[in-house]
C-alpha cells in the first residue's frame, strides 16, 4: 500500500523523533526542537500534525511516540538518508558534513525507484572487482573537484597532448566567456586536451564527450589541476 504524502518538513521530524528514540529511549517536544534548531511553537504544531495523519500519538507535556505507520515512515526515511550520505561520501568524496548535509535536501526530492538506482551504483562501484580503476580514479580526483586550493594551477594552453585537468577557475577577461560556458568549459569540468594545430595556435580539447577547439591565447584564461 502507497504511504500518503506529507511535506519534506513534516520528513525531518519523523526522522529526528525515531533517532532521538533510538538515542534516549523517548522523545520529548524540546529535544525535537533542539535537534531541528526550530521553536517550540513549529515543533508544536507539526506534531499536531503528525497525530492527525496517525503516525504519531502526542500529547502536551508527554514523550512523543511512533504509531507502526510512523515507525515504518521513519525507518523508510532513515534507510533514504543513509543511502545518499553513503553515495555522497563514498562516491563523490564529500565531507562527513557535506554528506550528511546534501543527503538531507536530496532524500525529500528523489522517488524509490531512483533511490534503489542510486544505492545499486553505489555497490556496484564499491564492491565489483572490475570497478577498482574506477574507485581509484574516483579517490584521485573527486576531491580536486571545486576544491578552494589555488595552489599548483596551469592554464589550459599549457598542458601536454593526453593530460587532464579540471577546471578550477575562468577568468573574466576570457573573450566569449558564455559561449565557452554553454560548451562546458566551467569549474568542475574534466578536460583533456587532444591535439595542437600543426600551424597557428589552435587547440583541440576534450570536454563532456566531445572534442572542441579553441585559440591558446583564450585558452590562458582557463586555469586547472591537474588530474595525472
Amino acid at each position: 500500500m502507497d504511504m500518503e504524502k506529507i511535506s519534506s518538513s513534516l520528513e525531518d521530524y519523523l526522522e529526528a523523533i525515531a533517532e532521538i528514540i533510538e538515542d534516549k529511549g523517548h522523545a520529548h517536544t524540546k529535544d525535537i526542537a533542539d535537534k531541528l534548531r526550530v521553536k517550540m511553537p513549529s515543533v508544536t504544531s507539526a506534531l499536531q500534525t503528525l497525530s492527525a495523519k496517525g503516525l504519531i500519538r502526542y500529547q502536551s507535556h508527554s514523550p512523543v511516540v511512533l504509531t507502526a505507520a510512523g515507525s515504518e515512515r521513519a525507518a523508510v526515511i532513515r534507510l533514504r538518508h543513509a543511502a545518499f550520505n553513503n553515495f555522497f561520501r563514498e562516491i563523490l568524496k564529500l565531507s562527513p558534513e557535506e554528506a550528511n548535509d546534501t543527503a538531507c535536501k536530496v532524500e525529500h526530492i528523489v522517488c524509490e525507484k531512483v533511490m534503489s538506482r542510486f544505492v545499486s551504483l553505489t555497490d556496484a562501484i564499491m564492491q565489483r572487482s572490475d570497478c577498482a580503476e574506477l574507485r581509484k580514479y574516483l579517490e584521485q580526483t573527486m576531491p580536486q573537484i571545486c576544491s578552494d586550493s589555488t595552489e599548483d594551477l596551469v592554464s589550459l594552453d599549457q598542458l601536454a597532448v593526453g593530460q587532464s585537468g579540471i577546471v578550477v577557475r575562468v577568468s573574466n577577461t576570457l573573450r566569449g566567456i558564455k559561449k565557452f560556458a554553454d560548451l562546458g568549459l566551467v569549474a568542475g569540468t574534466l578536460l583533456q586536451m587532444e591535439g595542437h594545430a600543426p600551424f597557428g595556435d589552435l587547440l583541440r580539447i576534450r570536454v563532456m564527450g566531445s572534442s572542441l577547439s579553441m585559440r591558446a591565447k583564450d585558452a590562458a584564461h582557463i586555469w586547472l589541476r591537474l588530474t595525472d
